[in-house]
């Protein structure tokens, strides 16, 4: 009776208590397929050729105007490098005639034109960007210049920024040739405005965006926002292979851009022309609307068809609710009658299944608290095993790490921010040829090879890089982990700081060599027996008078001798005092200290007519009496060398990890490179005139001494192009920031700039 009623309540229209079957992939088949099938594919169709067309249209109009604007480009070019080739032939040149030339060139400024006339040495010989008859500089000769001099045909440069206005430029050089050589250079210089001007002429605007590239991808003129992006690198510009071609990517705006480019042939840059996708799309988004709202319809009608089917499907959806439910609560299910056969089929399963998990639950109920026990008991025992081995990792001062044999960290300890400065998870995204030190790798990777191949335990000393740049020293012991496959951590890492001990090993044999050359030269006593030569050879010159004159003479030259000789023990005594002495650690403004050697040197100085230039100097933890004797030395070293020129003295600073390295340079007579390493080396003199360059090769030997004993390096420029430049580095103060910026400018740097 129970299943007659549940069988008659879900089959709705029966005859004579049958219910007829129908399978539910009948009922949406048929309804699929009548309805949405065809339409939905004519609609995305015509969608499909409709936004093509639009496409091409919007494609074309980019071609034919990337390829009217690189003309124009280029014809701007090709009219500029006629004037200069005009120009290039002027008799005035030939003449020597450099103001006709001038006036020559001045024609071309009303054009908004300038002209720039070099000698080969850099010398501006004319100017048309400068009033007429105003000093003209030289500058230094720039890559685009040599390569037109060395081609001896005229060069486009790329991207720079003018030496002159400070603002970026590009130019024309062309060689003037008079027989088989360069006699001259004349240039003429284009503002990126100028480009950015012919873009906005033909009307390049959005949805087009216009770029002008140089040949190593910098952008030299925008159609938009042109200010913000001169000098940027052109997005995709590695992708821009060939003379023409096109692309698809973001443009520095950062919108989507589908473009085309063209290389020029005379200047070799880059045009790229692009349309937004977001337009190259609009159309088919219009017709995706169209196409969504002729599906909108078909899916109303869709609706009022599928209630039909719905209402069928609900009874069957309650019938077999009513089934799961008494299967959740362990009873045995009904089977239910519908008029759907799957569901039929699934409540017959229902009912088989039913009579089976009502047997199962129960021994799976007493299996699963047996395991919830076993689970809870284990992890406890896990998690005070964890506490214990964390307690230890990240309470030890030494850096712990657990790494594989590829060299992959998968755990750093906390430590490891006060050895190297990184993070734990910093440390794991590290290699060990990130960080150990070049010279330092060979043994490093050879340890690491041996436990690779199997070995226990290893161990190394080598040095590690800081966050800040500088070098750690470390001990490292290794421990191989048995077991483990090569892709997961195998290794356990012990790293401890040795860089106090490495330090004070370096300092123990700096000692003992500066010791061993003091006790070569001063082991026996000197003085003593020179001064009885000293007093005989009076006494000799004394007693033999004028009457023997070439007698006279050898005593006199014996007492010169004793007194050089007495001069290099009191030298020899000096330089022990300062390479010895206890360095004081305080803070030091460098600045002040420069200030008491130039007070020291002030006669010298004045009778030198030199200036000497300090830009903003940091301070410093260190010994000021030390390097006051230190910064007197090397503007007395520049003193003493100078040339005919007037001298110029230049001391600057620029941050190096954790050192500040400093700079003292200037115009004098130089020093050959070869002698780069020996000039520091005690009583080492490069001039055997003592009467014009008087001293005994002691001054940069103390001054490596002074800069050593602060845990700095000292060293010779040997690429300096005029004059000798001595760089130093000294500590920078510890436990607080450093204000300064070091420098007028900051760091050091060269660029190729230039006016013209």
């Amino acid at each position: 009776m129970i299943c007659c009623g549940l069988s008659n309540r879900a089959g709705g229209g029966d005859v004579d208590g049958v219910v007829k079957e129908r399978s539910l992939a009948i009922y949406l088949a048929a309804f699929a397929a009548a309805l949405t099938v065809p339409l939905l594919l004519l609609a995305a169709f015509l969608t499909w050729r409709f936004a093509e067309a639009e496409n091409r249209q919007l494609r074309a109009g980019a071609l034919q105007l990337t390829e009217t604007v690189a003309a124009e480009i280029d014809r701007l070019l090709t009219s500029r490098l006629a004037i200069l080739r005009a120009l290039a032939t002027s008799p005035a040149i030939d003449a020597g005639d450099f103001a006709r030339f001038d006036a020559q060139a001045r024609e071309f400024s009303s054009l908004g034109i300038d002209i720039r006339l070099r000698r080969m040495d850099g010398q501006l010989l004319v100017d048309t960007a400068t009033p007429q008859g105003s000093p003209l500089p030289q500058w230094p000769v720039i890559e685009p210049m040599e390569s037109a001099v060395a081609q001896r045909e005229p060069v486009f440069s790329d991207l720079f920024v003018s030496r002159g206005t400070g603002t970026y430029a590009v130019a024309i050089f062309l060689p003037v040739i008079r027989g088989d050589e360069v006699a001259f250079v004349v240039s003429t210089t284009f503002s990126p405005d100028v480009f950015a001007r012919i873009m906005a002429d033909f009307r390049v605007a959005a949805p087009y965006y216009a770029s002008l590239a140089d040949r190593t991808g910098l952008i030299i003129a925008r159609s938009s926002r042109h200010s913000e992006t001169v000098g940027r690198s052109l997005p995709a510009f590695a992708s821009l292979t060939g003379s023409s071609g096109g692309w698809r990517g973001v443009n520095p705006e950062g919108v989507e851009v589908s473009a085309f480019y063209s290389r020029s042939p005379a200047s070799g840059w880059f045009l790229a022309l692009g349309v937004e996708v977001a337009a190259l799309n609009r159309s088919l988004w219009n017709s995706l609307a169209w196409m969504l709202a002729v599906a909108a319809g078909l899916i109303g009608i869709a609706t009022a068809v599928a209630s039909l089917i719905v209402r069928r499907l609900a009874r069957a959806s309650t019938a077999m609710t009513d089934a799961a439910a008494a299967m959740e609560r362990g009873q045995l299910t009904v089977v239910p009658r519908t008029g759907v056969a799957e569901v039929n089929r699934v409540g017959e399963a229902f009912g088989r299944a039913s009579v089976k998990l009502h047997l199962q639950a129960s021994a799976l109920a007493r299996a699963n608290r047996d395991l919830e026990q076993r689970v809870e008991e284990r992890s406890r025992e896990l998690r005070a095993s964890e506490d214990r081995y964390r307690l230890l990792a990240e309470n030890v001062r030494d850096m712990i790490l657990l790494r594989n044999v590829e060299g992959r960290i998968f755990y750093a300890s906390p430590s490891s921010h006060r050895l190297l400065g990184y993070t734990a998870e910093e440390m794991t995204g590290l290699r060990p040829a990130d960080v150990v030190h070049h010279d330092d790798w060979k043994r490093v990777d050879a340890v690491n090879r041996a436990i690779g191949e199997g070995r226990e335990l290893g161990f190394s000393v080598h040095r590690l890089r800081h966050k800040e740049g500088h070098w750690v020293w470390i001990q490292a012991a290794y421990s191989r982990i048995d077991g483990v496959g090569p892709d997961e951590p195998n290794i356990i890492v012990v790293v401890r700081d040795d860089t106090e001990r490495q330090e004070q090993e370096t300092k123990l044999r700096q000692t003992n060599e500066a010791l061993r050359q003091f006790s070569a030269i001063v082991s026996h006593d000197l003085q003593a027996p020179l001064r009885h030569i000293n007093m005989f050879s009076d006494m000799l010159k004394l007693k033999v008078g004028d009457g023997d004159p070439e007698a006279a003479g050898y005593a006199a030259n014996i007492m010169a001798s004793v007194e050089r000789m007495q001069r290099l023990i009191r030298s020899l005594i000096a330089y022990t005092q300062v390479a010895y002495a206890l360095v004081k650690r305080e803070d030091v403004d460098l600045a002040a200290v420069v200030g008491e050697a130039m007070a020291v040197l002030d006669a010298d100085i004045t009778e030198a007519g030199a200036a000497i230039k300090v830009f903003n100097l940091p301070r410093v933890d260190g010994d000021g009496e030390l390097l006051t004797r230190l910064f007197q030395n090397l503007i007395g070293n520049a003193l003493k060398y100078r040339s005919e020129e007037p001298l110029v003295v230049k001391i600057r600073a620029r941050p190096a990890g954790r050192m500040w390295e400093i700079s003292v340079e200037d115009n004098g007579i130089g020093i050959d490179p070869l002698y780069g390493e020996r000039i520091f080396e005690i009583f080492r003199r490069l001039h055997r005139d003592e009467r014009r360059y008087p001293g005994l090769g002691l001054g940069l030997a103390l001054c490596r001494r002074i800069v050593e004993s602060h845990g700095g390096e000292i060293w010779l420029d040997k690429d300096w192009p005029k004059g000798a430049r001595f760089q130093f580095t000294l500590p920078r103060q510890r436990g607080r920031k450093d204000l300064s910026a070091g420098g007028d400018d900051g760091p050091f740097r060269t660029e190729a700039s230039d006016r013209g």
